[in-house]
């Protein structure tokens, strides 16, 4: 059976550019990822290397998003993400340092969970992560990110414009319907405030405002002039002087780097 798991009822009760194609169930990376052959690959590829991409670049970000994949490929996989956070939040608890590790655990508690009206999920400045293979804008990386915005219905989010939702290109404003989806982690910033949560998302909304493009160099996560995903929500958050990248020292971020992280923690995580 799949379990719904967020971390604030577990824990009260016992003391997340990106995306491919692919198969539901235990199938590897290499069943479920596109050849480079694929149509829709070849189109990205231009796109890519327009923007400034090598082929070694792209080779590169394909192998990496299926090594990431592989790590969730599975339930038990997934879950077991989940479940690490979970026993260092638990431990936090024990040790009477939740408030300065965590400190949103015990401002926002009753609101971290999914909202059973409007199926938003999270409060003001929270990275959500999709490890879904479908959930994103591109067909050779792997996975998609949002920042919730200072009004918890609204993410915001980078899409290219031939998969996005509302057929926009770059970040803009969607509802939050993160509550709705599987496949899904909520990551909390260790050691923030929440002044750093709401100018991040004070920052990504700042992004949509001036409705800045999609970024398909992956490798340049750097740039403020365009963005893809998880490069957003790593930027909101790198302003406010956290770094929750989890390969610091390079120059992609992808979604499951940001779960991966050892400046995140996963409050909830959904099958």
């Amino acid at each position: 059976m799949k379990k719904h798991n967020v971390i604030v009822t577990s824990l009260l009760s016992a003391s997340l550019l990106f995306t491919g194609f692919g198969l539901e169930g235990n199938a590897q990376a290499k069943d479920v990822f596109p050849s480079m052959n694929d149509e829709r690959v070849k189109e990205e590829i231009e796109e890519m290397k327009a923007e400034g991409m090598t082929s070694e670049q792209i080779k590169e970000l394909q192998e990496m998003s299926k090594k990431e994949y592989d790590s969730v490929s599975t339930e038990a996989k997934a879950e077991a993400i989940f479940e690490e956070s979970q026993k260092d939040i638990e431990q936090y608890i024990k040790d009477g340092v939740i408030d300065e590790y965590l400190p949103k655990y015990n401002e926002e508690k009753e609101k971290m969970g999914v909202n059973a009206k409007s199926k938003s999920l999270g409060t003001k400045g929270d990275v959500l992560v999709s490890y879904d293979l479908n959930s994103g804008s591109s067909a050779i990386g792997f996975g998609h990110a949002a920042i919730v915005s200072r009004k918890k219905a609204k993410t915001v989010e980078a899409w290219h414009k031939n998969w996005s939702p509302i057929k926009q290109h770059g970040v803009r404003r969607y509802n939050n319907n993160w509550g709705s989806r599987k496949k899904v982690y909520g990551l909390w910033v260790k050691k923030s405030n929440n002044t750093k949560y709401v100018n991040a998302a004070k920052y990504a909304e700042k992004q949509a405002d001036q409705k800045k493009p999609y970024n398909l160099n992956f490798f340049d996560k750097k740039t403020t002039k365009k963005f893809y995903c998880s490069q957003l929500a790593w930027r909101a958050w790198k302003n406010q002087g956290h770094d929750i990248d989890n390969i610091k020292i390079d120059s992609v971020v992808s979604p499951m780097e940001l779960v991966n992280s050892n400046n995140t923690k996963v409050f909830y995580h959904k099958k």
